[in-house]
């Protein structure tokens, strides 16, 4: 009222909504998405239904729970001729202990001696060997002797990779099987 009796003026909003038709169409179209989703979900909770549906016709018409019925006749059928030829399950006697008192021994340990190393074991050496020799920054490279192809050779390892190892034999750099190796031994230059 006072505004209208000193300027005769209506009081103007402060805030302008300048696009009120986009908040709309952003509202519309997050309710047509749902609306869309939902619309799916039904649409496969139908599917899965149908399926189901189509799954209990075809066992229906082919006859899948009077086979099974008849199949569970004849297992109680045998199970009844079976029955008295089974054994009947004696109960165990049960034994009770009595508490008996702990003796405790005292075991003198001998030094064993060594077994020789198995051919896993020398197989693990030598796997291990060439490792170490491989992983060597040593310069210039340990020399190594081993029974390669069946002969005795001298080379050095200068790589691994998996089951490959990489040597020098005299100016020949060859690419060979750590399985192809045999009983290593190290030799200083």
């Amino acid at each position: 009222m006072l505004n209208n009796e000193k300027g005769k003026t209506q009081a103007k909003p402060r805030i302008y909504d300048v696009r009120p038709e986009s908040t709309k169409q952003v509202f519309s179209t997050r309710d047509s998405r749902l609306q869309e989703q939902e619309q799916q979900e039904e649409s496969e909770q139908e599917q899965t239904l149908n399926k189901e549906e189509k799954l209990e016709k075809i066992k229906r018409e082919f006859g899948v729970y009077e086979a099974m019925e008849e199949i569970e006749r004849e297992i109680h059928t045998a199970s009844q001729w079976i029955e008295p030829y089974r054994e009947q399950k004696k109960p165990e006697p049960q034994v009770i202990q009595e508490e008996q008192p702990v003796v405790e021994e005292v075991v003198i340990k001998k030094k064993k001696r060594r077994p020789k190393p198995k051919q896993k074991q020398r197989q693990e050496s030598v796997v291990e060997t060439i490792t170490r020799l491989a992983y060597s920054r040593e310069e210039p490279r340990p020399t190594c002797v081993a029974h390669l192809f069946g002969e005795e050779r001298e080379f050095e390892v200068l790589g691994i990779r998996g089951e490959m190892v990489k040597i020098r034999i005299g100016r020949r750099v060859r690419i060979i099987r750590l399985s192809d190796i045999e009983s290593v031994k190290v030799m200083k230059r």
